[in-house]
């Protein structure tokens, strides 16, 4: 029902009375909205799609990681199968029994010796001696008297103890094709030691074996050619 005032301005005043709640209702949403809080509560929707997420990163990491396991597991398998037949070729070589290295022979296990490492494992015993051709244990053999020597000619000049600690001493530790190997300085300084492997090793062997191959071809040519030549008279 309608009220009428009879002072007009009675009016005004419930009018500005009645807004006034209003104003100030509206005044605290634009103040609610207005504000900036630091943490803001996140939707539900967001909360299951963040951990959805995470789920499925680690069910992804577990799958990687599971797979690199077998892979590594079958890459040492397939060397360790290798490895067996090398080592049967470098066994079957026919032994020369105490019959001293060839000139090209010792040349390349010296090589090995002082370049790359005093003490090859199995794996480089056996590529070694397939590539020069001399039996697995006489290759292996090889290396142990040459250690000794050394020791013993550290010692005749430094009357010390400590002769192998210092051939240690000297060496970096590396991972090649996941086994440890010890290495001369200047093999890592000519090549990176994660570049270091099984395969690399057999390249430098070989091409080295190759070289003095060549070197003595030329030289046995130039010896036949000499000696085919007829003598010159020298005229008196």
């Amino acid at each position: 029902m309608d009220v009428e005032f009879a002072d007009p301005s009675m009016e005004s005043v419930v009018l500005s009375e009645e807004s006034v709640p209003r104003r100030t209702l509206r005044k605290r949403v634009i103040t609610s909205k207005g504000s900036s809080l630091r943490f803001k509560p996140a939707s539900v929707s967001a909360i299951t799609s963040r951990h959805g997420t995470t789920s499925e990163d680690n069910l992804k990491k577990k799958a990687y990681k599971q797979a690199f396991l077998q892979s590594a597991a079958r890459a040492q398998s397939e060397r360790e199968t290798r490895v067996r037949e090398l080592k049967k070729r470098a066994l079957a070589i026919t032994s020369t029994g105490k019959t001293p290295a060839t000139s090209r022979q010792r040349l390349v296990m010296q090589m090995v010796y002082d370049e790359i490492t005093p003490y090859p494992d199995e794996a480089w015993v056996s590529q070694l001696g397939v590539i020069i051709n001399r039996e697995y244990h006489q290759v292996k053999n090889w290396f142990s008297n040459q250690r000794q020597k050394d020791a013993r000619d550290s010692r005749q000049h430094t009357p010390q103890p400590a002769a192998p600690a210092s051939l240690e001493a000297s060496l970096c530790k590396i991972i090649c094709d996941g086994r440890d190997l010890r290495l001369r300085t200047a093999a890592l300084n000519s090549c990176r030691a994660e570049d270091w492997s099984d395969t690399f090793f057999d390249e430098v062997v070989m091409i080295y074996n190759f070289r003095l191959l060549a070197k003595h071809s030329q030289e046995e040519a130039m010896a036949a050619l000499v000696e085919s030549e007829p003598d010159v008279a020298i005229p008196s």
